[in-house]
């Protein structure tokens, strides 16, 4: 599955309520985020330990956390 979305301020990327519900995506879930070689691609997939905390995620480099996002934003 393809999805194109819009990198926003605090470099946020906004996945729709729907898409979310689809993939099996939920606020708080834990992705790692891998870029494709020669690509504007980025692959996220659900990360294997979902217990992490804040600051673990962000010492890995390429973890993000997802976050509920009010619709005025985007």
């Amino acid at each position: 599955m393809n999805y194109q979305v819009k990198i926003g301020e605090d470099s946020l990327l906004p996945i729709p309520d729907i898409l979310c519900q689809e993939l099996g995506i939920q606020v708080g879930d834990i992705l790692i985020c891998e870029a494709r070689v020669n690509s504007s691609e980025i692959v996220m997939t659900k990360y294997s330990d979902q217990t992490l905390n804040d600051a673990q995620i962000a010492s890995a480099g390429n973890l993000t956390r997802v976050i509920s996002l009010s619709e005025d934003l985007y």
